[in-house]
């Protein structure tokens, strides 16, 4: 059934006649008959009608009033679609090769989780609410009531025991897609704590401020030269950083396959000793690290450049040999030593800032060690001599100075004090002398400014190095992506607070923020490829797709029901197309 019209003509007007006709066949012919004839119609009553009968041609559509439609109710929708639209673009159900064999699989809670993650996290007990006010039952098209808490820590035995196999698949699929995104990997290691004692894998660790005096577990993370991780480990958080590479080092060079590929691994200072660089040697891979500066006065290379430095004019001269890396950064390379090879850096702000670091430290605790002596001349009872000592000493700790002094001597002293009674009390006190020792700040100096890259890359090419200089500071510098790593499981993923207990469920709680880890990563590369800014490490990662609901309508007078998404933004739907990710919206 359809609205049909016939035109006639009057006084040099054109008049068009309305009526309702339908199409039917005879033989084979097509034919037109009218059922009932209308007349004259306005433009707005003749597009009414035909809104009528598209409505009685199709089952699905009906006829109602606006005053009729109720909105029942509104979930979150397309930020969750684009992280299930991430997951199955990386096949992330591959990876999970031992699970539950049911409708709520082993693989399907981790999504879940990693979902939640993203884009809103929470804790485990809290999750079943939080999904019962999301899409995700549209959106995964699978009823989601059993899930419930318990069957969530169920779960995560299932994840922890997937761990090899997600990291096997994540190698996989980046190595498959972009084969020199290995020529050189990261490797960096950050605490994080715990609140009680009930986790046995969490210890009392060297972790950083706010780490101090509590428990902690060591993430240690291996990252291709993209930022997407690979490899994850979990370990006490006592344990020695340099001794957790070795675990790493052979699951590169046997479960991956690395050695054969020319790799290099780049970690940070705290990890580089002798150790670990015989053992990325003898299997067969590079490294690029760089010394600590306490070490630097050890390592061989000739300190006299940095001798001569001065400051005319405020700044510092650059030394002799040492070329232009950028403005920030000047180098040598200092060749081979005893089978490693260095390349020194000098940088003029940073020996501005460690000159001026040190002077005002030691005149800061000059002026604290006067401030206690005459408080000790004026002491109102008797002293002890090693709380005074301890004194003297923690304030040097805390200065990071104490290298530069030999231990305080203590000199007793009697102060007489005359009481409100006229008597004469003598209370036993002290003189703090310290010495300070000039030839250690002398050397000290000498590293001011400086750093020292170490790297087995010592292959020849002519008269200098096959691997230039550069590759090995800005390989260095690169390690910010794995920073990124732990910035992003901290501050975005919330990590923190745990709401697990034992070992198994902490190191699945790491490996589902390590998968949401990388679905954030692939989404902000993706963004920035098509000429956005860096966000990965921003709110605004996902800000185009919030508040981008699926809402629920329901005619009042006839029941029918119609979900639909609320209407997306220019900006979010030029995202969309960008990202190759129009057909996620629900459009019916």
């Amino acid at each position: 059934m359809h609205l049909s019209y016939s035109t006639s003509k009057y006084k040099g007007r054109t008049y068009k006649s309305y009526a309702i006709a339908e199409s039917y066949r005879e033989g084979k012919k097509s034919l037109k008959r009218t059922i009932w004839p209308i007349g004259k119609l306005t433009d707005e009553q003749a597009e009414q009608i035909k809104q009528i009968c598209k409505v009685l041609k199709a089952k699905e559509q009906v006829l109602t009033q606006l005053q009729d439609l109720v909105v029942k109710e509104t979930r979150s929708y397309l930020d969750l679609a684009i992280v299930n639209e991430i997951w199955r673009q990386w096949d992330l159900d591959q990876a999970f090769v031992d699970g539950t064999n049911s409708e709520l699989t082993t693989a399907l809670v981790a999504k879940i989780l990693t979902m939640n993650r993203c884009t809103n996290p929470c804790s485990h007990y809290a999750i079943p609410d939080w999904v019962r006010k999301t899409a995700l039952t549209d959106i995964l098209n699978v009823e989601l009531d059993s899930l419930t808490d318990d069957k969530i820590y169920y779960e995560l035995d299932k994840i922890h025991n997937n761990t090899a196999s997600i990291e096997n698949h994540l190698f996989r699929q980046t190595s498959a897609k972009k084969p020199d995104s290995y020529e050189f990997i990261n490797y960096d290691l950050s605490t994080s704590y715990f609140v009680g004692y009930k986790c046995t894998l969490s210890e009392f660790g060297k972790g950083k401020i706010e780490c101090h005096g509590r428990r902690q577990v060591l993430l240690g993370v291996l990252i291709n030269d993209e930022g997407y991780p690979f490899k994850w480990d979990v370990f006490p958080g006592n344990a020695a950083e340099v001794k957790t590479l070795k675990k790493n080092i052979n699951a590169c060079r046997y479960r991956f396959g690395l050695n054969h590929r020319n790799i290099t691994i780049v970690f940070d200072r705290g990890i580089i000793s002798d150790d670990n660089a015989d053992l990325i040697q003898k299997a067969g891979m590079k490294y690029i690290s760089a010394l600590d500066r306490n070490q630097i006065g050890g390592c061989g290379i000739d300190l006299e450049p940095f001798v001569s430095i001065d400051t005319k004019d405020g700044k510092p001269n650059i030394p002799q040999g040492f070329k232009k890396f950028d403005d920030d950064l000047y180098f040598s390379d200092c060749g081979q030593i005893n089978g490693k090879r260095y390349v020194a850096g000098f940088n003029p702000t940073l020996f501005l800032e460690d000159r001026c670091n040190r002077d005002e430290k030691i005149s800061f605790f000059q002026k604290f060690l006067s401030r206690e002596n005459k408080n000790l001349r004026k002491a109102q009872r008797n002293r002890k001599r090693e709380p005074t000592r301890d004194r003297i000493v923690n304030e040097l700790k805390r200065l990071k100075i104490k290298k530069y002094y030999e231990d305080p001597v203590l000199h007793s002293i009697s102060v007489q004090k005359t009481l409100k009674n006229g008597t004469v009390k003598t209370v036993q006190s002290y003189q703090v002398e310290i010495s300070v020792k000039h030839d250690v700040i002398e050397t000290d100096k000498k590293v001011d400014g400086v750093c020292v890259f170490v790297t087995n890359h010592i292959e020849r090419q002519g008269r200098g190095f096959k691997t230039r200089p550069q590759t090995v500071i800005n390989a260095y510098r690169d390690k910010t992506k794995i920073e990124d790593v732990f910035k992003n499981v901290k501050s975005f993923l919330k990590l923190r607070p745990f709401y697990v207990n034992t070992n198994e469920h902490v190191k699945a709680v790491y490996t589902i923020c390590i998968l949401a880890y990388f679905i954030n990563k692939y989404l902000a590369n993706e963004r920035k490829r098509h000429g956005e800014k860096d966000f990965l490490n921003s709110r605004e990662l996902y800000a185009p797709f919030k508040d981008i609901d699926i809402a629920t309508f329901e005619d009042a007078r006839t029941g029918h029901v119609m979900k639909k998404t609320v209407t997306l933004p220019e900006n979010t739907k030029q995202l969309l197309k960008n990202l190759g990710m129009e057909h996620v919206v629900l459009s019916h």
